[in-house]
C-alpha cells in the first residue's frame, strides 16, 4: 500500500514540477507578482511534506532551503532576479534527479547535492548581509509586527474520503498545536453505528481555538496538502490571548457538553478587534470556503497504460463489430441487422469517447520547449521571446510521445541558424529581440503546428550550391523554390560549415521528416530571407482507429484514410489511355495521378469505368487510380511486422470482418515517393 502512495507522490511530484516551471516563466515576465510568488512557494511546500513523508529525505532536506528562499520573498526580504529564475530552475532539475534517484547512494552525487544546498544557502546569507543594512527603528517595527499575538477560530471538516489518500488529521492537529497555545474540540454525532461504519472512512470534525504569533498564511501551510479534500474556515477572533480567560473557558466547556459548534459571535464580548477588520478577515476566508463548497472533482488521474487498455479494448469490439455487420448482410435477419446497427453507432460513439479520454494538450509537453529555447538563447547571447499559441489544444498521447524529438531539433535550427545576435538584427533594422512562435490549430481532421522565427531566413541560392557541391543534385537540374528548400530533408544535408553543440552535424531534419512520417504526418518548410523561416507539420488526430475508404486494387482491398480523399471521380478507360506523363483532364484542370495498379505490381484488368480517389496534400490534388471503391471503413490500424517496417507506401494493417487483411495506403509517403522519383527522372 505504501508503494501506491509512494507511486502516486511521484507523479503527483512531477506536476508540480511542471506547475513550478510554468509559474517561473510567467514570474520571470512580471518579477513582482504577489500570486506567482505564493504559488511557487507552495509548490515547494507541497514537495518537502510530500519528500518527508514518503521516505525522499534529501528532497525534503533541499526543498527546504528553496522553500525557505521563497518565504523571504513572499514576506519582502528578497527580490526576485534574473539570476534567482535562473538558479530556481537549476535547482527543478535537480529535484527532477532527487525524484527519479529515491535517495543519493553515490558519493559524486552526494557531494554535487550538498554543494548546491550551499549555493541556496549563500543566496540566503546574502540577502540577510544586504536586511542588516536597514534600520534598526524598522527592523523593531517588523520585529513587534511579527511577535504580536493573535487568537483565531479554526473549523476543520474533513472530507470522509481524506483517510484514503494516506494522510491522518491528528498529525495536522499536531502542526497547528505546533504554532502556539491551542484547544482542540472534537466533534463525533457524525459518526454511524458500529454495524454501519466504513473503516476507512473519517466521521470527525474538529474546531481548534489557537493562540499564536505566527502569520495567516502560516496557519493555512497546515492545511495546504487537503485544502481540496476538506472545508476550511479561518477566522481571527481576538487580537489578543483569550484562551486562558475564564469566560472563554465556559464558552468551549458549554460547546463541548451540547456537542454544538463554536460561532465568532460567542467570542464578540471577549474581542477587542475593529468590526471592519474583523469582518475584513473573516469575509475572505468565507469566500475562500464557499468556494469549497463548490467545488466538484472535474478530472480523475489514470495511469496511461489503463488509458491504452481501454483504447486497445475499443479497438478489438470494432473488429468484432465489423465481423457482426458482415454476418447480418449474409443472413438478411432483420433482427439481426439491426442490432448490428446499433452496436456500430454505440461502438462508434464509444471509438470517440475512448479517444477523447486518450488526448492530453500540448502544453503538458511545450514547457521543456520553454527551457530549450530560455537556457540555449541564454547560451548564445541570444534574446529570444518564446511566444505560444492554440498550446491548450489537445493530440493523441502516442503522437504526442512521437513529436518531441522533432520539435526539439526543429527549435535548435531555428535558435542556431535563424535568429541572429543582437547586434547583428540591429544593423538589419531589427528588434534586438528574437521571436520563435509555436502555434497549434485544427484543420479539418487534422491538426497543424507551425514554428515560426523572424530571423534571417534561409538563401535558395546558396542550399541549391551547396547541394551540388554534395553532389545531392545535377549542377543542370532545373529546380522550384519548393524542390530547393525539400533538400533541406535529405539524409546528411546540413548548411552550417561549422559544428556547434547544437547543430550542423548534417543531423536533423531529415530526422525530422522520417519521424513525422512514422505518425502519418507530413513536413514542410516555408522562408523568406531577411524576414524568418516557417516549419509546418500537419498531424493525425489519432493513431489507433480511423475513418477509412476501402477500395480494391487486384486481388487485394486497402484502405484510404478519409480525412486525406477530396472526391471521388468516375473515369472512361480511354481518358487514362490519352493521359501523358500521368496527368489527366477533368474539369479543364490537369490532375497528376497514381496508379495503384502499377505501384502494388497488379494485373490491369479491363473495366468499363475507373474509380480515381482525388487526394488532397500540400493545397494540391493528386489522384488514385483504384479498381472498385467498396466503401467507407471504420478502420483498426495495427502496426507492420519487421518484415514491412521499411517499405515506405504503408503506414498499417487492418482485420476485416471476413479474417482476411487490408493494408492501410500513407497518402503522404505515397506522394512523396511519386515526388522524388518524378525528380530522379
Amino acid at each position: 500500500m505504501l508503494d501506491k502512495f509512494k507511486a502516486k507522490f511521484v507523479e503527483e511530484s512531477m506536476d508540480n514540477l511542471q506547475d513550478l516551471e510554468e509559474s517561473l516563466f510567467l514570474l520571470e515576465k512580471d518579477l513582482e507578482n504577489k500570486e506567482l510568488i505564493e504559488r511557487i512557494f507552495r509548490a515547494m511546500h507541497s514537495l518537502k511534506g510530500g519528500g518527508a513523508m514518503f521516505g525522499f529525505n534529501h528532497l525534503s532536506d533541499f526543498t527546504h532551503h528553496l522553500e525557505t528562499i521563497f518565504d523571504w520573498v513572499r514576506n519582502n526580504k528578497l527580490a526576485v532576479t534574473s539570476d534567482l529564475i535562473t538558479l530556481t530552475f537549476s535547482a527543478i532539475d535537480h529535484i527532477k534527479n532527487l525524484i527519479k534517484t529515491g535517495d543519493l547512494t553515490d558519493e559524486q552525487e552526494l557531494k554535487g547535492h550538498n554543494q548546491f544546498i550551499l549555493r541556496l544557502q549563500s543566496v540566503l546569507s546574502d540577502s540577510a548581509s544586504t536586511l542588516s543594512v536597514h534600520s534598526t527603528v524598522d527592523s523593531q517595527n517588523i520585529n513587534d509586527e511579527i511577535s504580536e499575538s493573535k487568537t483565531y477560530l479554526i473549523n476543520f471538516i474533513p472530507q470522509e474520503e481524506l483517510l484514503q489518500n494516506g494522510t491522518n488529521p491528528l498529525y495536522l492537529l499536531d502542526d497547528i498545536h505546533a504554532l502556539g497555545e491551542a484547544i482542540s474540540i472534537a466533534y463525533t454525532h457524525k459518526v454511524p453505528s458500529l454495524e454501519l461504519i466504513d473503516i476507512t472512512a473519517n466521521y470527525c470534525l474538529w474546531q481548534i481555538l489557537l493562540n499564536t504569533s505566527e502569520s495567516l498564511n502560516e496557519i493555512k501551510d497546515v492545511f495546504i496538502f487537503v485544502e481540496d479534500e476538506c472545508e476550511l474556515q479561518i477566522d481571527l477572533i481576538a487580537d489578543s490571548n483569550i484562551l486562558q480567560k475564564p469566560e472563554c473557558i465556559e464558552i468551549i466547556k458549554k460547546a463541548r457538553k451540547g456537542n454544538s459548534l463554536l460561532k465568532i459571535e460567542d467570542f464578540q464580548s471577549l474581542s477587542q478587534l475593529k468590526p471592519s477588520s474583523q469582518e475584513l478577515e473573516s469575509g475572505e476566508e468565507k469566500k475562500k470556503i464557499t468556494a469549497i463548497k463548490e467545488h466538484k472533482i472535474s478530472s480523475i488521474r489514470v495511469a496511461s497504460h489503463k488509458i491504452d487498455e481501454l483504447v486497445t479494448l475499443v479497438s478489438e469490439l470494432v473488429t468484432i463489430q465489423a465481423q457482426l455487420s458482415l454476418y447480418s448482410e449474409s443472413n438478411e435477419d432483420p433482427v439481426i441487422v439491426s442490432l448490428s446497427e446499433n452496436i456500430q453507432k454505440l461502438s462508434r460513439q464509444l471509438r470517440e469517447n475512448a479517444f477523447d479520454i486518450s488526448l492530453i494538450p500540448l502544453q503538458s509537453e511545450l514547457m521543456r520547449f520553454q527551457r530549450l529555447v530560455r537556457d540555449l538563447s541564454k547560451d548564445q547571447g541570444k534574446d529570444i521571446d518564446f511566444v505560444i499559441e492554440g498550446g491548450d489544444l489537445e493530440l493523441d498521447k502516442n503522437i504526442i510521445e512521437h513529436l518531441t524529438d522533432p520539435l526539439l531539433h526543429i527549435l535548435r535550427n531555428s535558435i542556431d541558424h535563424g535568429i541572429e545576435l543582437p547586434e547583428e538584427r540591429i544593423s538589419s533594422g531589427k528588434s534586438p529581440k528574437g521571436t520563435i512562435l509555436f502555434k497549434a490549430f485544427h484543420s479539418g481532421a487534422n491538426v497543424i503546428i507551425e514554428v515560426s522565427d523572424d530571423g534571417k531566413g534561409m538563401d535558395l541560392e546558396y542550399i541549391r550550391q551547396k547541394a551540388i557541391s554534395k553532389e545531392i543534385v545535377d549542377q543542370n537540374a532545373v529546380l522550384t523554390d519548393k524542390e530547393v528548400l525539400d533538400l533541406l530533408f535529405v539524409s546528411g544535408f546540413s548548411t552550417k560549415d561549422a559544428v556547434s553543440d547544437v547543430s550542423g552535424r548534417g543531423v536533423g531534419m531529415d530526422v525530422v521528416r522520417r519521424k513525422i512520417a512514422n505518425i502519418r504526418g507530413e513536413v514542410s518548410i516555408d522562408t523568406e530571407k531577411g524576414k524568418g523561416t516557417t516549419i509546418t507539420i500537419r498531424l493525425p488526430l489519432t493513431l489507433s482507429i480511423i475513418d477509412g475508404l476501402l477500395v480494391k486494387v487486384g486481388a487485394n482491398q486497402y484502405v484510404i484514410p478519409i480525412s486525406a480523399i477530396d472526391k471521388i471521380h468516375a473515369l472512361d478507360p480511354s481518358q487514362l489511355k490519352k493521359s501523358f506523363n500521368n496527368v489527366v483532364v477533368l474539369d479543364k484542370e490537369q490532375i497528376p495521378y497514381i496508379d495503384l495498379r502499377k505501384v502494388f505490381n497488379a494485373p490491369e484488368v479491363e473495366h468499363d469505368v475507373i474509380q480515381m480517389v482525388m487526394i488532397k496534400a500540400e493545397d494540391r490534388i493528386t489522384g488514385v487510380i483504384v479498381d472498385s471503391v467498396i466503401g467507407e471503413y471504420q478502420t483498426v490500424v495495427k502496426p507492420l511486422g519487421r518484415y514491412l517496417k521499411k517499405q515506405e507506401i504503408l503506414s498499417g494493417a487492418t482485420i476485416m470482418g471476413d479474417g482476411t487483411l487490408a493494408m492501410v495506403v500513407d497518402t503522404s509517403r505515397l506522394l512523396m515517393e511519386r515526388k522524388s522519383k518524378k525528380v530522379a527522372g
